[in-house]
Order: structure tokens, then C-alpha cells, then sequence
């Protein structure tokens, strides 16, 4: 198999991963933001705002917390101590790549948790402010 048709496939391989991440993303946020909506119709609505902060600071720190604090980031084998191996930077530097990618589910709901945020800030403020602008 040639180089070319190597990359195509690996190309393709990745574009199916990333329909099937925005496909994941679209579910996700239109099953947080329908429970939301649901579970504001009862007479505890305020209660379901803050579990929802709840479960939306528990993913955000976990996410951060599982990737170190993004401290592998962008790191180069130059930055890294001079005595250690070889061996011991790139395996440094591929374990942050790995925990990134084995990671990347979690934003799936942090982005789905804050697009139901940001659904009822604009309906709570944004939309009211812009209607009263044009007077309707």
C-alpha cells in the first residue's frame, strides 16, 4: 500500500470520527437541554439550575484534572530536563498527546451543558433586551 493511500485513509478515518463527534455533540445537548426544559416545569425549577452547574464544574475540572492541567501541551523535547532519556521525553510527550485524545469525549457534554446555558441566557436576557430595542 502506498504512502498516498495510506494518508486518504487515515484522513477518511479521522473525518468519521469527527461526524461522529458533532453527531455525539447535536444528541447530547438536545437531551441536556430537553431534560432541562422538562424538569423546569416542576415547582423545584431552581434546584435543577444549580445540579446542572453541579455537573457541569465536576466534568470541567475533570477534564482538566485527567490532562494534567494541559501541562503536556505544545511541549517540545527541547523543554524537557536534559537528563532524561530520549526514551523518557517522547514517551512525556505522547502520553499528554494520548490523554488529549482518549480524553476529547469529555467535552461532548461540557460543550452540551453549556449550550443549555447559553439557551437560557439569551432567552432569560438577551432576547427580552433585543425585543425591547425594536419595541416589540
Amino acid at each position: 500500500m502506498s504512502d498516498r493511500t495510506k494518508d486518504i485513509q487515515k484522513q477518511e478515518s479521522e473525518t468519521k470520527k469527527a461526524i461522529v463527534l458533532l453527531v455525539s455533540l447535536v444528541l447530547c445537548s438536545t437531551a441536556v437541554l430537553c431534560v432541562y426544559r422538562f424538569m423546569m416545569n416542576f415547582e423545584n425549577f431552581e434546584y435543577v439550575m444549580y445540579a446542572y452547574w453541579a455537573i457541569e464544574a465536576v466534568l470541567v475540572f475533570s477534564y482538566v484534572i485527567y490532562n494534567r492541567g494541559f501541562s503536556r501541551k505544545n511541549v517540545t523535547l527541547e523543554m524537557l530536563p536534559e537528563s532524561w532519556s530520549d526514551e523518557e521525553k517522547s514517551d512525556f510527550i505522547e502520553s499528554g498527546k494520548i490523554r488529549l485524545r482518549k480524553s476529547r469525549w469529555m467535552l461532548v457534554p461540557i460543550f452540551a451543558f453549556l449550550f443549555t446555558f447559553a439557551v437560557d441566557v439569551f432567552e432569560l436576557f438577551v432576547f427580552p433586551m433585543i425585543f425591547d430595542m425594536i419595541g416589540i
